[in-house]
């Protein structure tokens, strides 16, 4: 009984975490609009993968976290900046379950993000 009782209490401060991670991943996308390149550069690094197409310039970041059942959750987190500044973000992947989407995305930009 006590180790059901373990396992029900971990799972629910887990949840906890995955729920945060969700909203931190919905609010980069607004948060961070207006950013400076070099500003995100700061915060989350180097891009896995940098295009520049007309006057706009990709920046790709991709992370990957655990296995959940045979699921490989992961997100590709694509900044959208025009003269310098972040005008979009994207995510792809399997970024988290039905009520957690994009939750992945958190550890790409969780350091940019203000507490």
């Amino acid at each position: 009984m006590k180790k059901l009782l373990l396992i029900v209490l971990i799972s629910f401060l887990l949840s906890g975490c995955v729920f945060h991670r969700a909203e931190m991943a919905s609010r980069a996308k607004s948060e961070l609009i207006g950013m400076s390149k070099e500003d995100l550069l700061i915060c989350a690094g180097v891009p896995v993968k940098q295009e520049k197409i007309d006057n706009l310039e990709f920046l790709t970041y991709s992370g990957s976290g655990g296995d959940l059942g045979g699921i490989l959750y992961s997100c590709e987190a694509t900044f959208i900046l025009k003269d310098g500044i972040i005008k979009k973000i994207n995510y792809q992947g399997y970024t988290g379950g039905p009520l957690t989407k994009d939750e992945q995305c958190a550890f790409i930009i969780e350091n940019c993000l203000k507490p």
